[in-house]
């Protein structure tokens, strides 16, 4: 009774909502939405409970299996009854269940959840002791009227004669209910050796695209966990087939190849086959290749968890993102660094010459490289692999095979930057904001007529030198530049729009044209609005070149100082905005009558304090022009608090950390310099792609390797020379010991067979000389008697 009511308990869990099904003889059976039957929860219940020896836990199992009603229907993850006694591990539910099919109705010869073996292997494997007891496997007669049943007998007994004259295109993929619950599809695309039944089905018109109806499973994903790849390879080519469909836990079939044993011989290259041919052939896997399981799993997660290197190489190629390791658990993590490193040592190729040979070619993976590199670049705990001997040497290659492109970009944007520059400090030298609206203020730079006209602003504060027709070669010069750079941007815009438009720098390219173009079009009449653009115009178009000269290797490091040292100041200093606020607002009430020595006050305004509070962390204090008489000892009490506090405290502690971390710049200098290259290169590849080709040579497109002659006259230190020797020669090694250990395996397969032969040989040889012996013993024997 207490088994019955946990199994009741375990029923109403596991139904949220009931569904029912009535067999032939009318009687009512419960089938909840994750698929368990009444059985699935009798078998559930006992393998929770602790009384597994009380005969009376298995009173639900024996009477619902003698029944037989659903007896080998599977659940939503597809274990039937049995198999959920095999999953939890409950040896006596599974040998009951065993005796307990008297007729031998219990069907084991299909695939569990993901499991890649039959519900058969598994138990001869787990339970070797219970191969007894297995039920044969359930093979439908030839003689059957039933059309269907005789099409799946056929295919049962690999009679393809029968199964095509039996098959007709009206009804070409029947569905069969217990004890198989498949399509006829299914069963031929999980059985071996079934190439021409499936080649057949699908040409009548059998739907390639179908789902189990009980679990849910896709035809091609149980194909793949099944193992047979030449079937699977047989749907992928169907031009009607779905590739994107999905499973119950979000899986494409692409994560099923990416994680699939190699069970035989050849599995490996019929695996890489299928995995080729949808990554090649099929451009959806541009858009979902990098798509998650319901664990959140990419394939090339899942490529690297097994340990399969190869795929994982065959997804980085195609465009896999790297960075999903990164993403992932540290154990992931760490297993995906041999694996990397043993994929990066793959894209080195060399011939047959020793390594001290003038004539030693290397061959460096461009496409992969260039795919790759720029993303562990980006990483946060793979940028150590940018010191591989094979991606640091490729930098250097690469960069010297491309670096025309680049400089010929530097040299393009400089020349439009000095125009920009030169046109807008010569063409509106005096315009300035007067106050007090007095022209004679300014100065007069040589070489510039006397002539001022004010600007159409209000009170005439703007006075402005009118335009010199000498000035017009500079603008049309600009005018040029500026519609080439713009053409540029608009090109890459079209062709990587989202990337483009996720890009910080491209927005501050797109600042600095509306700033330059307002500046120097004359569309604008404000000039208040002019001098505004001109100078933001300067501002951004010289930082915008300090950004671009980040990418030389020579200033990388002296750039990455400068920016992580100003990220550091801004976070130490976002949790001290309220301190100086309070400050900056005390000495508003405190010292706002105070006066410099021009006049002005010092603090007007409680914005203006502000401002004022932060200059004198630089130690600009005046304080000759306080007045702490108006407020005497507050104000001296909260003056030494600020500099205390904000001027020594915190100054010395920002110095600490911007010390600290040069040092850990200067300690990372190899790394940081390999990664601007990186970018650098990205930079360049992602230009070139964009650009017209009468601009770009198509080599440096198409160009699949990289020759490079390392014992001759190159770019590459001889530090770096000897670390990318060492990997060839590291890698011979490896290839040798890989002859040896097969020669080995053949040597031992060899002696033992010719031990197997002696051991014949010496059995023959008993045989003989028994055989002989009992000859002689039969001649003596006659000769006794004739005597």
């Amino acid at each position: 009774m207490q088994a019955n009511g946990r199994a009741a308990d375990e029923s109403s869990r596991l139904m949220n909502r009931e569904e029912f099904a009535v067999n032939e003889n009318e009687e009512l059976q419960i089938i909840s939405t994750a698929g368990y039957t009444d059985l699935h929860n009798a078998v559930l219940s006992v393998c929770k409970s602790d009384e597994t020896n009380d005969s009376h836990s298995y009173i639900d199992i024996d009477r619902l299996m003698s029944g037989a009603i659903n007896l080998n229907m599977p659940n939503k993850e597809g274990y039937t009854a049995i198999g959920i006694a095999v999953e939890y591990q409950h040896k006596e539910t599974v040998e009951h269940m065993l005796k307990q099919d008297k007729d031998g109705c219990l069907y084991l010869d299909y695939y569990p959840g993901d499991s890649e073996s039959t519900m058969r292997e598994i138990i001869m494997q787990t339970y070797p002791d219970l191969q007894p007891l297995l039920p044969k496997t359930l093979i439908e007669s030839l003689d059957s009227s039933d059309r269907d049943i005789k099409l799946l007998a056929a295919l049962q007994h690999d009679k393809y004669h029968i199964f095509s004259e039996t098959l007709d295109s009206y009804k070409p993929n029947p569905w069969y209910d217990e004890p198989y619950h498949s399509y006829l599809l299914e069963i031929a695309c999980q059985l071996k050796n079934r190439q021409r039944f499936v080649e057949l089905l699908l040409d009548k018109g059998a739907d390639p695209n179908i789902k189990n109806r009980v679990t849910g499973m896709p035809l091609i994903h149980a194909t793949a966990r099944s193992g047979n790849f030449e079937v699977l390879l047989i749907l992928l080519k169907k031009l009607e087939i779905d590739i994107s469909l999905t499973d119950n836990e979000e899986k494409i079939v692409l994560h099923w190849l990416a994680g699939v044993s190699e069970r035989n011989a050849g599995d490996k290259q019929k695996i890489e086959s299928c995995l080729k041919l949808l990554l090649t052939s099929n451009n959806i896997w541009k858009k979902c290749i990098d798509d998650r399981d319901s664990s959140g799993n990419t394939a090339l997660c899942t490529a690297v968890e097994r340990g399969f290197q190869e795929r994982a190489k065959l997804l980085l190629n195609e465009g896999a993102d790297i960075m999903v390791l990164e993403q992932g658990s540290k154990i992931l993590l760490s297993a995906s660094l041999p694996i990397l490193e043993g994929i990066l040592n793959d894209c080195l190729l060399s011939n047959d010459k020793p390594v001290t040979s003038r004539d030693l070619l290397l061959r460096f993976k461009n496409k992969f490289l260039m795919h790759i590199v720029p993303r562990i670049a980006e990483s946060e705990h793979l940028t150590d692999l940018l010191r591989h001997p094979v991606v640091s040497t490729f930098l250097i290659l690469k960069f010297d095979h491309i670096r025309l492109v680049f400089f010929l970009d530097m040299a393009l944007y400089f020349i439009f930057l000095c125009i920009l520059t030169a046109y807008i400090l010569f063409h509106e030298p005096h315009n300035t904001l007067n106050a007090g609206s007095v022209a004679g203020n300014t100065t007069r730079p040589l070489g510039f007529n006397d002539s001022y006209v004010t600007s159409g602003m209000n009170d005439s504060k703007v006075i402005s030198q009118t335009n010199d027709s000498d000035l017009d070669p500079l603008w049309h010069s600009l005018m040029a530049f500026w519609g080439v750079l713009i053409g540029r941007e608009l090109i890459q815009l079209v062709m990587l729009r989202k990337t483009y438009l996720l890009s910080p720098e491209k927005w501050l390219m797109v600042l600095l044209f509306v700033a330059s173009f307002i500046s120097f079009s004359g569309l604008v009449d404000s000039m208040e609005v002019t001098l505004h653009s001109s100078a933001v115009a300067l501002l951004l178009g010289w930082f915008e070149l300090l950004l671009k000269s980040e990418r030389l290797q020579q200033l990388s490091l002296k750039l990455e100082m400068l920016k992580t040292v100003s990220v550091t100041f801004f976070r130490f200093m976002a949790s001290y905005v309220l301190l100086l606020i309070a400050f900056g607002l005390s000495f508003y009430i405190l010292f706002r009558g105070s006066l410099q020595q021009d006049g002005t006050v010092m603090f007007s305004n409680p914005l203006l304090s502000l401002l004022k509070t932060v200059v004198m962390l630089t130690g600009e204090f005046k304080v000759t022009n306080l007045s702490f008489e108006t407020v005497s000892f507050t104000s001296h009490v909260i003056f030494l608090l600020f500099v205390v506090l904000m001027a020594i405290i915190s100054l010395n502690l920002l110095n600490g950390l911007a010390v600290s971390d040069t040092h850990v710049i200067r300690t990372n200098a190899e790394k940081l310099s390999l990664m601007a290259r990186a970018r650098l290169m990205s930079k360049i590849e992602e230009w070139i792609r964009v650009s017209p080709k009468w601009m770009i040579p198509s080599e440096l497109l198409t160009k699949e390797l990289y020759i490079f002659y390392p014992n001759r006259l190159n770019s590459i230190g001889s530090t770096q020379l000897r670390t990318i020797l060492s990997t060839i020669s590291m890698k011979r090694q490896a290839n040798k010991k890989w002859q040896s250990s097969v020669g080995e395996d053949k040597w031992s397969l060899f002696t033992d067979k010719f031990c197997a032969l002696e051991l014949r040989q010496e059995k023959l040889e008993r045989k003989l000389d028994r055989s002989a012996a009992d000859s002689n013993a039969n001649t003596g024997s006659c000769r006794h008697c004739r005597t």
